[in-house]
């Protein structure tokens, strides 16, 4: 099961670059400028984009999962598996969010007008 670790490396490499985005609230991302994609954030949505292909091909169990749209935004689950123990597959939950979020929002980062946040859990589920 523990065969996608790359994807795993992509989506804990952003987790890790957050920062606070807004100067009023909590919340936590990586801003980045939308006509200027950098390659850390590319490569979230290429794994992404894979791991919804492996899901046509195996549907009992799909990675991306839960997706949400709103305004400008995107959320979805990505679930990796990485064993099954007693009856239970083990892993580990993403919870991916992106927004456009355009230039009249309060920021800290103001060359930004996107972001990406990424919460990691622990995740388990009956196999």
């Amino acid at each position: 099961m523990g065969v996608f670790k790359e994807e795993a490396h992509t989506f804990e490499n952003i987790a890790k670059q957050q920062t606070q985005i807004f100067n009023d609230a909590l919340d936590y991302g990586y801003p980045y400028n939308s006509k200027d994609v950098p390659p850390e954030v590319t490569a979230v949505f290429d794994s992404i984009k894979r791991l919804q292909a492996l899901d046509k091909k195996y549907r009992d169990k799909p990675f991306v999962r839960n997706r949400q749209e709103w305004g400008d935004g995107v959320s979805v689950d990505v679930i990796i598996f990485w064993e099954e123990d007693e009856g239970y597959y083990m892993g580990t939950k993403y919870n991916i969010s992106y927004n456009y979020t355009g230039k009249d929002y309060s920021r800290i980062d103001k060359a930004s007008d996107a972001f990406i946040s990424v919460d990691v859990e622990r995740y388990s589920e009956k196999a």
